[in-house]
């Protein structure tokens, strides 16, 4: 790639990016030993990604995609700083699909892309790494999985506390056992957020692809900001969409995949923004012997997120920690938390109990962070062909308990009974409407992949 300072890029065009920078036809990413990457969508999440990648001396980020050109400069500048080159722009990443020294694409655009674009690359031959929520529906995460497994494709998913050293040690504290029979679950997302901003109607910017950047969903007059946030065509919801982490680890630690049955209670209790999705959420799952319970709010100013603790040697103070999981065993009770929380294991009668503890330890991970562990292993899985920590059918089971909890509530709170091997509800027309997502032509999710 060429070489390129932070200040001779700043003075130059970024309206001119999509000139930028020309690979060597005679350049080996076999022999330079690095994997090539693109990345789609370089909003705020997908700059945190770069930033996480540009650690790495392994990996060629040859392309910066997005439907807008704003986004380039920003985005670029993180590339350069650590890697001392230019990335390549182009609006559509089909492009980049082309592009056969390709190895992997990032996709950490906002939910609507991300079931298709990775079919997309699938079938281009790429691997993939794409952001949560995984899929608008259920159908559309079994389409991302079958197309994973035709194309023999590495599909990891941006669940990163799959990656966490102590999420291995917790699974394996339930698996022997010393927890005792498990039958009751928690999940929580308790937290405070602010109302969805829906500015008045305005004229598309120069450089933004709209057609593209709205996708497969509607394309609805142009507003700035996320007013799309509140809308199903759009989005799986803001608890969804974060509660997926903490819903994908529980069903790691207890090993459950499809629950018998569902039902949600809750609704639009707090904001009046025009929002289609809840924002307080309770949750019942039944697999089996257990139960397991889902319990969210964007209302709650006294409940903290942990994201890493300045002392290693402490805790979150788990009544009031937002994002941790709960587990009910006969033996023993476990607190586990989300970003870099650790977990703690209580046990003893009512009058008397001792308690258990391991540290998170996110500080001695080798790459830093948990995001830096999981693109570790996404870039090893590349290398190896095993299977990720977080496979793509992995996230999909998760994903597909937010979907359920959703369809409770899309048909009034009711109790649904699920089919976990067709994927779909028994004798229930009205809640089977909302297993797939409607799609905006020509961006459809193809029935065969």
């Amino acid at each position: 790639m060429e070489s390129i300072n932070r200040r001779d890029f700043l003075k130059g065009s970024v309206g001119a990016a999509t000139g930028l920078t020309v690979i060597s036809a005679d350049r080996s990413p076999a022999a330079e030993n690095k994997v090539v990457l693109g990345i789609m969508g370089v909003g705020g999440r997908g700059r945190a990604l770069l930033t996480s990648l540009v650690k790495r001396s392994d990996v060629e980020i040859k392309y910066i995609c997005d439907a807008d050109t704003r986004c380039y400069g920003p985005a670029a500048e993180i590339i350069i700083e650590g890697h001392d080159y230019k990335p390549k722009f182009v609006q559509d990443f089909r492009k980049i699909l082309d592009d056969p020294e390709v190895d992997a694409v990032v996709i950490a655009t906002s939910d609507r892309w991300h079931a298709l674009a990775t079919i997309m690359a699938c079938q281009a031959g790429k691997d993939v790494y794409v952001e949560k929520p995984l899929s608008l529906s259920i159908w559309d995460g079994r389409k991302m999985v079958e197309a994973a497994r035709k194309y023999r494709r590495i599909v990891q998913v941006g669940t990163q506390s799959r990656s966490a050293p102590y999420t291995d040690k917790a699974a394996e504290y339930i698996r022997s056992g010393k927890l005792g029979d498990v039958h009751l679950a928690r999940v929580f997302l308790m937290q405070e957020s602010g109302p969805i901003g829906v500015a008045d109607v305005q004229p598309i910017p120069e450089g933004l692809d709209y057609d593209l950047w709205c996708g497969p969903s509607p394309m609805l007059p142009y507003r700035p900001g996320r007013w799309f946030w509140g809308l199903w065509d759009f989005y799986v919801g803001y608890i969804m969409a974060d509660m997926v982490h903490q819903i994908d680890l529980v069903r790691y630690l207890v090993g459950k995949e499809y629950p018998e049955t569902v039902c949600n209670a809750g609704g639009v209790y707090h904001f009046d923004d025009g929002r289609e999705q809840p924002d307080t959420q309770f949750t019942t799952f039944e697999f089996g012997e257990l139960t397991m319970l889902f319990e969210a709010s964007l209302w709650s100013p006294y409940m903290h997120r942990i994201v890493h603790l300045k002392d290693k040697t402490k805790f979150p103070d788990w009544p009031f920690s937002a994002t941790k999981i709960e587990i009910c065993g006969t033996k023993g009770f476990m607190c586990f938390g989300r970003h870099g929380g650790g977990w703690q294991v209580f046990e003893g009668d009512a009058s008397v109990r001792r308690s258990k503890a391991v540290v998170s330890e996110p500080a001695t991970l080798k790459f830093g962070s948990i995001i830096d562990a999981h693109f570790e292993d996404f870039v090893d899985c590349i290398r190896t062909r095993r299977k990720p920590k977080a496979d793509v059918e992995e996230v999909h089971r998760s994903m597909a308990l937010c979907h359920l909890a959703n369809i409770s509530y899309r048909v009034g709170n009711r109790k649904l009974k699920f089919d976990g091997s067709t994927e779909s509800f028994v004798n229930d027309a009205e809640a089977n409407k909302y297993l797939k997502a409607n799609y905006r032509k020509p961006w459809i999710v193809p029935e065969k992949v």
